[in-house]
């Protein structure tokens, strides 16, 4: 089944996003010291909530959830007040690559960006890469030959292939929906749909 699109408009009247990290954390019974572990496996999660809506607004928004056949379903979730970065990076001048095959953890030397520039991408941006959505967790500049050192979380799954794209406008991870309860809405007798949100969290 093909991972779906959420559709265009209406946009949401609210949205929930974020990350589930994956700890664990052993407290001491003799004094009550605590030690903490971070494991892998965290996972964005989000909640979208869509206005009132006619019956005409409401139906491509009721096909889509239908559509994904409750958690048997994939689709494309986002952070949607963060869809572009707030940095300096230039959509047209920047084309930001890894270098470098065999990079793991939780930050990724790339280069194919401007020159010397400040603050190319800021803490909260975010990027895509190989299905993987990652936060930038520091501001980071680019060097005399478009070389940037990106610091962020979570950690990587999987080393991407050497000169592999970043997506930085737009960009998604993948998911489904948190229950098979989600495909529900409520509505009024002026046809006007009231009260419909779903939650979905990351998979891969």
């Amino acid at each position: 089944m093909p991972t779906l699109t959420m559709p265009a408009s209406p946009g949401f009247r609210s949205a929930r996003f974020g990350l589930r990290s994956n700890t664990q954390s052993f407290t001491s019974p003799l004094n009550r010291a605590v030690q903490t572990l971070e494991l892998p496996g965290a996972l964005w999660f989000a909640s979208f909530e869509l206005p009132p809506m006619s019956r005409a607004q409401a139906a491509a928004w009721q096909a889509f959830v239908i559509d994904l056949m409750g958690r048997s379903g994939r689709f494309f979730g986002f952070d949607p007040d963060a869809r572009t970065p707030r940095g300096a990076y230039d959509s047209g001048s920047d084309t930001p690559l890894v270098a470098g095959a065999g990079q793991t953890g939780t930050s990724l030397a790339t280069d194919g960006w401007r020159a010397s520039v400040t603050g190319l991408l800021l803490p909260g941006d975010y990027l895509e890469l190989g299905g993987e959505l990652k936060m930038v967790t520091a501001s980071v500049d680019s060097d005399g030959g478009g070389a940037v050192t990106i610091g962020f979380e979570p950690s990587l799954r999987a080393s991407p292939a050497d000169n592999a794209a970043l997506t930085l406008t737009d960009p998604r991870v993948k998911m489904m929906l948190v229950d098979d309860e989600q495909a529900a809405w409520e509505g009024d007798l002026n046809s006007i749909v009231q009260g419909f949100a779903f939650s979905g969290v990351e998979v891969f």
